[in-house]
């Protein structure tokens, strides 16, 4: 029989009083923990996401009803509706002065070449000037009026011609270029235009301010003042478009001058008197060199 009385080991001892210290513990409601890390993200519900999506984009401008009655109905209207008129007539003077300025249309170069090919064939008698006058007045063609104007002074020296051409040259390029200077001045107006708009919006935005009272009022000012900056933002675009327009024409402008020009002095050397004369030693001296019976006897 075992002795319940008998006192235990000191070994024995030691795992009993561990044991009644161990147990309240493991009976004991854990405390809660702090944990540090963040949570991990997890999908929102499609209500949380379609609100977000219907929210305004804050990074982004956007231009509703609201703001588009208020530039072209409010303080800005006048300048705003002037710069889409400005719009409008540069891009109708462009699409006007590309079609005008065409190689094509100013010197057809199939009715050139044979102008200046039955100019060179045989004797220029006044037959031949009115059946080339002829040709030219139903060409039409800028080209073809400086080469009525060179056969109406056919058998003059050539710098009397040219005299004569210069001052018919004038009232021909100035129909060459009548747009050219338009778009010009409209891509030195359309920033104007902007700027007036702006001043006027801002003052429109500053007006409105000073009647709000409460909070709200920096948004109001910021909101105001991005709306009246479209007016200059639509000035400066429509004169880059015009200003690089204006450049592109008046490069082409210039290149169809300088060709007319060329195409007309040739035109002068056949018909003038020293031209023509000039001609005829070239065709002397082109023959060959025969010596005669008395070179060949000396």
């Amino acid at each position: 029989m075992l002795n319940w009385s008998a006192p235990l080991p000191a070994q024995h001892q030691s795992i009993a009083l561990f044991s009644a210290l161990a147990t309240p513990i493991w009976f004991q409601q854990p405390e809660p923990t702090i944990d540090l890390e963040p949570a991990p993200k997890t999908e929102a519900s499609p209500n949380v996401a379609s609100k977000k999506a219907a929210e305004p984009n804050p990074g982004g401008l956007t231009l509703g009803w609201k703001q588009m009655k208020e530039l072209f109905l409010g303080y800005s209207s006048v300048p705003m509706w002037t710069l889409v008129a400005c719009s409008v007539l540069t891009l109708m003077l462009v699409i006007e002065r590309l079609t005008a300025l065409q190689a094509r249309r100013v010197m057809p170069r199939a009715f050139v070449t044979r102008f200046l090919q039955r100019l060179r064939e045989g004797p220029l008698d006044s037959a031949k000037l009115n059946e080339l006058s002829e040709v030219c007045r139903e060409n039409g063609s800028p080209i073809s009026r400086f080469f009525t104007i060179v056969l109406e002074n056919a058998g003059r020296p050539s710098f009397e011609i040219r005299v004569t051409i210069s001052d018919f040259a004038d009232s021909e390029l100035f129909h060459l270029r009548k747009n050219i200077r338009a778009i010009s001045g409209l891509a030195m107006l359309a920033p104007l235009l902007g700027l007036f708009g702006t001043v006027l919006g801002m003052i429109s935005a500053f007006h409105a301010l000073s009647q709000q009272s409460g909070s709200g009022k920096t948004e109001l000012l910021a909101s105001g003042i991005s709306l009246a900056l479209i007016a200059t933002a639509s000035g400066l675009a429509v004169a880059i478009v015009a200003s690089a327009a204006y450049y592109y024409l008046l490069g082409r402008m210039d290149r169809l001058i300088q060709e007319m020009d060329v195409l007309t002095n040739q035109a002068v050397a056949l018909v003038s008197s020293d031209g023509r004369a000039r001609e005829g030693d070239k065709k002397v001296r082109r023959g060959p060199a025969t010596p005669n019976a008395e070179q060949k006897s000396a």
